[in-house]
């Protein structure tokens, strides 16, 4: 099983003197491999052969490690850049238990087990990411005793040498432990520390991009004079109100029309990028974070999803975080045969129980310097990751990170996910492709966006306070002056079927976008560091517009029913209120036609029969936006940061599948 941050202090169990290296996994092959090395152990070996193997594992000879698995082990580190010690680790050749109980016994000193560290003595100012990456550190042991311990990671340059077994001669009171027990042991000590800074660093540090501080007083005051405004303009002269109101909307109207309108003529269909030959010794660390809660359900099937990701086990990491209470989301995983590549972090229950919060605890766990996200229901491509990263080889610095397409793929299952296939399809292959063409402000997607740590860290990471954190850190990627791009291999996902969880995913959603605009429209922040006015406006229509076309969409249909009704009724309607039914027909109108064309357009052209059939029932889609942007209008207020979860179930086998 992968490694796991321990939530408690762990029991105290004394060394084992004299135990035998035990490795891992143990299988027949492994045995016979070993009984066969035991037999010619003291045979010459042949020098070229010898040669082959890296110092960081050649001492395992000794302890009867077959010679064929370190000779194989040393070509795959010599290929990927790595060591050797990394490659019979990521491969499951060797236990990290049994591999540092035999350096211990190369270099002539102690090893001390992981769970005897019952303090380690440390700077309470270290940064969280440094702290963790500590590879020698005095500690308390449960015995009382205070000792150095040294855990080098299996890449240190010199591990296993000649050299390395003088130096540590040198220093007789140090010992050995495994990297991962001391990590855990100093993520014990921390873990509050790391708690409160993913809940409060962007707040303290750049509280003017932190959605836990609300809106202004300048949002105040607008709010209260629009309201204000309509309150007597519908006393004095209502049709008159009523037709200047809906004018007003009616420019989010046209603006969200011309919008999907250019995206769908601009619209151009690209195959999957095609993947040029690298050696693995060139690709770097990449690390993979996947934030769960209450996602037993879906366990079984994200493991083997990430399982299937194409890139050098020595150089992929994969954070599991959970939070620290969510005991049947961590009792799934660990009835997973996890391995190297995987690590559970648990959270503590501090501040908002939120996937950014989440995020922010994770990001000391990871060393890649390209990170990239991931949901639990999650299926993607698996070459993904050698795409994404191919990209930011051939970009510069400013390129801060790429996007894949999210395509759902249970769009036959009802009108509700058609419809939401359609959505996906507009937004990750028309509108994106649009905006990333421009170098305008792009609102990510919540998984399958792939950065460089970098990026993060200038932007100062996720915004806990955010439940849209997504989109907000697209914004603060923009004004910091960095491109999004966007890839072509997806990430297959289901969408919910049932609307009571529609509803629920939707209000957190629009919740998001309003936090979002009203932090990204204040006066200190109003502005990217280079002025530009489209990506302004782009924000401003892809947030304020959004919400404000989803709240007075129903007012528009009681207008129009309202309107009719009297026509008939009477024969005949006033002017002002004859216009009033004229533009509200067109804006309902021309945004079905916009939506309509988009979708249709970005769609695969098997889906679309389905989609035509489904079409009549887009205005009921929007009454449920509708009723979902009330909500989250209500909540924005009532409970700003709370997260409602969207449920999981195992994929859809009859689901759309890659094709590989």
């Amino acid at each position: 099983m992968g490694a796991v941050i321990p939530v408690q202090e762990p029991i105290s169990a004394g060394p084992r003197p004299g135990a035998m290296p035990r490795h891992e996994p143990v299988t027949t092959r492994l045995d016979r491999a070993r009984a066969l090395s035991r037999t010619i152990r003291d045979a010459p070996a042949d020098a070229a052969n010898e040669n082959r193997i890296c110092p960081s594992i050649a001492f395992l000879a000794a302890d009867a490690f077959p010679r064929l698995f370190l000779s194989r082990a040393s070509r795959h580190a010599i290929r990927n850049g790595t060591s050797g010690a990394a490659e019979l680790l990521a491969h499951g050749l060797v236990s990290e238990d049994a591999y540092y109980r035999s350096l211990a016994n190369h270099a002539g000193v102690a090893f001390v087990e992981p769970t005897s560290i019952a303090e380690v003595l440390t700077g309470e100012n270290e940064a969280g990411g440094e702290a963790l990456s500590r590879q020698a550190a005095w500690c308390r042991l449960h015995d009382g005793s205070v000792r150095p311990l040294f855990a080098p990671t299996p890449d240190r340059p010199g591990i296993g040498t000649d050299l390395f077994r003088a130096r540590i001669g040198k220093s007789p009171d140090i010992a050995i432990t495994a990297p991962s027990g001391l990590r855990a042991a100093l993520a014990r000590q921390i873990r509050r520390k790391l708690g409160h800074d993913a809940c409060n660093r962007l707040a303290t540090e750049n509280p003017w991009f932190s959605a836990k501080h609300g809106a202004g007083a300048w949002h105040g005051f607008m709010t209260a004079g629009v309201v204000t405004g309509l309150a007597g303009g519908l006393a004095v002269a209502p049709a008159a109100t009523l037709l200047a109101l809906h004018g007003a909307v009616t420019l989010f109207f046209l603006a969200t029309v011309t919008l999907r309108l250019f995206a769908a003529a601009t619209y151009r269909f690209l195959p999957p990028t095609p993947l040029m030959r690298f050696a693995n010794s060139e690709r770097p660390l990449y690390s993979v974070v996947v934030a769960l809660h209450r996602e037993a359900p879906v366990v079984a099937d994200l493991i083997t999803a990430l399982k299937a990701l194409r890139w050098p086990r020595a150089k992929l990491e994969i954070k599991l975080v959970c939070e620290e209470g969510d005991r049947e989301t961590l009792a799934a995983l660990a009835r997973e045969r996890l391995d190297r590549r995987f690590e559970i972090v648990t959270v503590p229950l501090i501040g908002p129980q939120t996937k950014p919060k989440a995020l922010n605890f994770a990001l000391p766990f990871s060393t890649g310097s390209l990170i990239t996200l991931y949901d639990a229901e999650d299926r993607p491509h698996p070459d993904q990751l050698e795409e994404a990263w191919q990209v930011f080889r051939q970009s510069d610095a400013t390129l801060g990170a790429l996007q894949a397409p999210l395509i759902i793929a249970n769009p036959r299952r009802n009108w509700l996910t058609t419809h939401f296939h359609l959505e996906y399809a507009a937004l990750f292959r028309g509108i994106l492709q649009l905006l990333t063409r421009h170098g305008l402000p792009v609102p990510l997607g919540g998984t399958s966006t792939h950065f460089r740590r970098a990026a993060i860290e200038d932007c100062g990471s996720w915004d806990p306070y955010n439940v849209t954190e997504d989109a907000d850190l697209g914004f603060r990627l923009w004004r910091k002056g960095y491109r999004v791009g966007l890839i072509s291999r997806p990430t297959l996902e289901d969408a919910p079927d049932a609307a009571a969880v529609w509803l629920r995913q939707r209000t957190r959603w629009i919740k998001g976008w309003i936090q979002t605009w009203v932090v990204h429209s204040r006066r200190s922040a109003a502005w990217p560091a280079v002025k530009r006015f489209p990506g302004a406006a782009i924000m401003h229509l892809l947030l304020a517009g959004t919400v404000a076309c989803a709240l007075f969409y129903p007012f528009t249909v009681l207008t129009v029913a309202v309107l009719g009704g009297w026509s008939l009724y009477s024969g005949t309607l006033p002017a002002a209120w004859s216009a009033l039914a004229v533009l509200d027909w067109s804006n309902i109108l021309l945004a079905f036609a916009a939506h309509a064309a988009l979708g249709l357009r970005t769609i695969d052209r098997p889906l679309r029969p389905l989609a035509l059939k489904t079409l009549p029932l887009m205005p009921v889609y929007w009454l449920l936006g509708a009723l979902a942007g009330w909500r989250a209008v209500r909540q924005y207020f009532s409970e700003p940061f709370l997260w409602e979860k969207t449920p999981h179930r195992p994929h859809d086998p009859s689901g759309e599948m890659h094709h590989v």
